[in-house]
């Protein structure tokens, strides 16, 4: 069993890595439209699951058919042996059921033993998993807590050579990817308190890599010194923001204590004031997990402010402009990093600060530059430095020449009026955002989760019957448990029969049976009628335990697989409000309790309900006397268990649901781990899990505490029982005509009703904290769906749609909740096929929720949205995300799956290897030297393996395989350097040029050779135009190039004519 059950873990650790990516990207999993993928890889690796558990369930029955029969077995040897071992040893009442007695009383705890080896099975394997887990080497400490060379120098870097992956037997390939691992090498430098270095360097050069190794996430050379203070602090700002499921204040505190007068100036260093105007509860808004209420520039900025709110003496940001407009971008720079003589308010003047960026107009404005490249470093020095620097190597000189060229001028655009934003920077400044505590209901986002109170309803333990079979399942079980009992009691009862034949010969059935005194061989029939019956005892056992674990396992793949469907096709609404770890405690916790705990406490459940029966049958039928005093005992028996199951309900329920936040606080640690460590708050989280697991504790001890408080009066009601039976056979023995057989045969089951009692109390208890588990999952198939995924007959669209690619927006309006204000407000704007149309606009103006209407994420509350003539709304949801030639989104915040880099382009599996390659060539994904092998490698879940840069492309080359009519960039590109950026847009304009692009934006200079431009705010169209036209207007879009800065504004100015 353990065997078996160690590779069922393994199959369900990967059950559970496939819903967990998949819950984690739903939004990317919804607008590419895999869920049928998803799905099918769930159940897939389900099946595989369920074939583990039939196995050990199918073993489990068996055991407990051998412990169940044990006694019984172990009874007839004994009999047996006494017996044929000399004729003087005759089946006296005295002696058998002295013996009887005897073996009932073990009965129980054999039953028991066979339970709780099972369970110590489960807790070994459990033990072993979690020290295979501590034995793991831990990250190693590499940086030295001398103090570096002066006491102005905060971090010193020499020799640095860092590794990611393995780095044994590595090969390198043609471009300079290294197969088995990354290496950067060469790091030098120092950093002193108030300096800015600024890393820059090519898609996958080994920028983020240099800021985990300092952040002790990658291993290191012994050459490698890293110095920093011993009391030196770190603070960190990741690429992809790290936002906890709380408010915004607590994610910029961070633990740390509210000092408002600096908590002010970060919030406006940051920008992030007008933003918290426009929420409901100010800074105690809640932001909902992983930020999922932000737009990606306000998870940065708040990212910023947490890193910027710590005062650390050295501070690590990770690419965090790349998510900003220009203005905001511009602002947050010249607050946070500028370190001009003019900028003494600067919040980090105190701390050396180290900031990946790929904007190369920030150059000359900070104190340090580091250029890597392929992971190497290139150089490191000043601006002055930078521009006289000559390299020997051919791409290097590229590089640089490339970087001089693009310093010279603001690469990136505002996609506001930055003098506008800045007044209105003044004028909200005076008005507080810091929320007062009253204050907080109303920025809630996250719904409780919802429970029900007291015992579980009759409706709820019937829908495991209806899963497990239904009512041919339930008649099945109901005459497989009568000819189980009936033959228990059969054999009791020909015990009587045997005991009656000492002195005389008896009849039965009119078959006549011998005299025990006349020697051993008068006892053979009587041998072989209870061999006979034990049997049809087993047989019958065997059916009636492997039918319940069959039904069981029906019932448990019925659920999961309902579950998930409905899961997966569930609104964005439902993830937007609901806590990830909630969700995925289904798919764990409840999906291991009715898999296991459910089947098999429902099967011993059935068994000790079946022995109350018939021990009540038989003491009835003997002594009817008996009816009244099991009628006041099982009166009583029922109002202790009500009154128990009041409180008992409520805490196995209230055990199930403590565990959500368990696994989102686990979830949340592991996918913040790097921020955690930066900020040594590992102890503050820790102590947040623990008190997590500590509720969950004091719910299941209460439990097992009611569940002893109803076990004593259980025992004092059996003995209750026994006395009562005890007493019947003394006082009515001779009035009823009792032989000493049937007397016996009466006591040993009036004996057994304490046990049980005991017994059925304590199955009935598992099986109900277990049924709470398929209560929450099937509460999970009455969450509210999407539309159809399929077109009706009447709206079928021909299988060449859409052949253009014209897209009409008519008066759109939507909500995201009917609470919510409109985030579209009557939009209307059309595309014509082929016309790249770019959408710019400030933070919260609607561009992402346009994307959001088109792919109908959110349904819409008035309006149209056509494609080709068709309106959207009329289809199925596969026709409008996932269909092959028609519609693609790269989002701007890039999602790739576990599996490998095939398995992420071709989902499902329709490509050639050939044709995957070509397209990896055409975007220049690192690594293409490699050849076919680059298809093979593994993605580690959440793409951490991949650069941000790199995941990008992988996205982008999703949509050229695609080969959409209509392809929508949110962004796309803003996690590459300028260079890469440029060679997509080109790329873009030769690989679609019939393909009708719809671009978010923030860098103008990308988008100023579009057709049409669209200016948002507010939800509605402000502007739309050619850029040239727009220019001409002198409007918002002209405010934003004028905010550009004169040179590029000039060259902009230049481009759209």
């Amino acid at each position: 069993m353990v065997h078996i059950r160690k590779k069922r873990v393994a199959v369900a650790d990967e059950r559970i890595e496939i819903v967990s990516s998949m819950l984690q990207d739903i939004k990317i999993t919804k607008l590419n439209n895999y869920e049928d993928r998803f799905e099918a890889r769930v159940l897939e690796a389900r099946r595989r699951e369920m074939a583990f558990i039939r196995k050990e369930q199918i073993l489990w029955g068996f055991t407990l058919i051998i412990v169940v029969s044990t006694p019984v077995i172990a009874s007839f040897a004994t009999y047996a042996t006494f017996v044929l071992v000399s004729s003087e040893n005759i089946m006296t009442a005295s002696v058998v059921f002295t013996l009887a007695q005897l073996f009932n009383m073990i009965k129980f705890p054999i039953n028991q033993a066979g339970q709780l080896l099972g369970k110590l099975a489960l807790g070994l394997q459990a033990m072993h998993r979690i020290s295979n887990f501590m034995s793991r080497e831990s990250a190693q400490n590499v940086i030295s807590e001398d103090n570096p060379n002066d006491n102005e120098t905060v971090l010193s870097v020499q020799n640095g050579e860092f590794y990611v992956g393995e780095q044994t037997a590595e090969v390198t390939s043609t471009d300079g990817v290294q197969s088995g691992g990354f290496t950067l090498s060469g790091i030098d430098f120092s950093l002193k308190r108030g300096e800015v270095l600024a890393v820059l360097g090519p898609v996958a050069c080994g920028k983020s890599t240099l800021i985990q190794s300092l952040l002790q996430q990658c291993a290191s050379s012994d050459k490698t010194s890293i110095m920093m203070a011993s009391d030196a602090k770190l603070s960190y700002a990741a690429q992809t923001p790290f936002i906890l499921s709380t408010t915004v204040r607590e994610n910029v505190l961070f633990g740390l204590p509210f000092e408002k007068d600096r908590y002010e100036k970060v919030l406006d260093a940051c920008c992030l004031r007008p933003d918290l105007l426009l929420w409901p509860a100010g800074d105690l808004t809640e932001i909902g997990e992983r930020g999922v209420t932000m737009s990606g520039g306000q998870k940065a900025r708040v990212s910023v402010a947490r890193a910027v709110y710590a005062n650390a003496d050295v501070v690590l940001f990770d690419d965090i402009l790349s998510a900003l407009d220009a203005g905001t971008s511009q602002r947050l720079f010249d607050n946070v990093f500028d370190n001009n003589v003019h900028n003494k308010d600067r919040l980090l003047q105190n701390s050396g600060t180290i900031l990946v960026t790929h904007a190369e107009h920030v150059l000359k404005r900070v104190d340090k530059i580091l250029v890597l490249d392929r992971g190497q470093s290139i150089f490191c020095g000043t601006w002055a430095q930078l521009q006289s620097f000559q390299s020997e190597n051919t791409r290097h000189r590229a590089t640089l020449l490339s970087m001089r060229s693009s310093a010279q001028l603001s690469a990136s655009s505002d996609t506001t009026n930055s003098s506008e934003k800045i007044d209105a920077t003044k004028n909200v400044k005076q008005v507080s955002v810091i929320a007062k505590d009253t204050d907080a209901s109303k920025g809630e986002l996250k719904s409780d989760e919802q429970r029900e109170h007291g015992g579980s309803s009759v409706g709820v333990w019937l829908l495991w019957f209806v899963y497990a079979g239904g009512f041919f399942f339930i008649i099945m079980q109901v005459i497989f448990l009568i000819l189980d009992r009936g033959s228990y009691v059969v054999i009791d009862w020909w015990l009587a029969i045997w005991t009656s034949s000492a002195g005389t010969e008896i009849t039965v059935f009119g078959r006549t049976f011998p005299n025990q005194y006349d020697g051993i061989q008068a006892q053979t029939p009587y041998l072989i009628v209870y061999v006979v019956l034990i049997v049809f005892m087993f047989v019958f056992l065997v059916a009636r335990t492997q039918w319940a674990i069959h039904g069981g396992i029906r019932a448990s793949r019925r659920v999961f697989s309902n579950m998930t469907h409905r899961v997966l096709h569930a609104p964005m609404s439902y993830f937007d409000t609901t806590p990830l770890g909630r969700i995925i405690n289904r798919f764990t916790y409840d999906v291991e309790q009715v898999d296991i705990a459910l089947a098999q406490n429902m099967s011993i459940l059935i068994i000790c309900c079946s022995w109350a029966v018939a021990a009540q049958v038989v003491m009835i039928s003997i002594v009817p006397y008996m009816a009244l005093v099991n009628a006041m005992v099982f009166s009583l028996y029922f109002v202790m268990l009500r009154y128990y199951r009041g409180a008992g309900a409520d805490l196995q329920r209230l055990d199930a649901v403590s565990r959500s936040p368990i696994a989102a606080s686990l979830s949340e640690s592991i996918d913040g781990a790097a921020t955690i460590k930066a900020f040594d708050k590992n102890r503050h989280f820790a102590l947040l899990f623990q008190n997590h697991i500590n509720q969950n504790s004091a719910a299941m001890l209460n439990f097992v505490a009611g569940r002893r408080w109803l076990a004593v009066r259980l025992d004092i009601l059996g003995a209750f029982v026994t006395l009562c039976a005890s007493l019947c056979i003394t006082v009515f023995s001779d009035q009823l005509g009792l032989s000493p057989g049937l007397a016996g045969f009466f006591f040993i089951w009036g004996s057994t009703v304490s046990i049980t009692f005991a017994f059925f109390t304590n199955s009935f208890s598992e099986a109900e904290a277990a049924i709470t588990s398929i209560e929450r999952m099937h509460s999970m198939e009455m969450l509210p769906q999407e539309r159809s995924m399929i077109t009706s007959k009447d709206n079928k669209v021909d299988s060449t749609w859409p052949q253009k690619g014209d897209l009409v927006f008519e008066n759109v309006s939507l909500r995201y909740r009917p609470n919510l204000p409109l985030s579209l407000d009557k939009l209307s704007f059309s595309i014509t096929h082929g016309q790249r149309c770019a959408v710019v606009g400030r933070t919260g103006a609607g561009k992402s929720t346009l994307t959001t209407a088109l792919f109908r994420l959110v349904e819409i509350e008035e309006g149209t949205i056509s494609l080709d003539g068709v309106d959207l709304s009329t289809l199925g949801l596969s026709d409008v995300r996932g269909r092959r030639n028609g519609m693609f989104i790269l989002p701007q915040e890039p999602a790739v799956f576990a599996g490998s880099i095939r398995t992420n382009l071709d989902p499902f599996d329709s490509l050639s290897d050939e044709e995957i390659m070509r397209a990896l060539q055409l975007v220049k994904f690192p690594g293409c030297g490699r050849g076919m092998s680059l298809l093979a490698q593994s993605v580690e879940e959440g793409g951490a393996n991949f650069s941000a840069g790199e995941k990008q492309l992988l996205c982008l080359t999703r949509a050229m395989l695609v080969n959409p009519r209509l392809l929508v960039l949110d962004e796309a590109t803003s996690s590459v350097d300028g260079a890469t950026d440029d060679f997509v847009q080109r790329m873009l304009r030769s690989q679609f040029p019939n393909t009708t692009l719809l671009t978010i934006a923030h860098r103008l200079n990308t988008i100023i050779d579009y057709d049409v431009v669209i200016v948002m705010d507010k939800g509605k169209v402000a502007e739309i135009g050619s850029p040239k036209e727009l220019l001409s207007l002198n409007g918002l879009f002209a405010g934003m190039v004028d905010a550009t800065g004169p040179d590029l504004a000039a060259q902009l100015n230049l481009l759209a004519k």
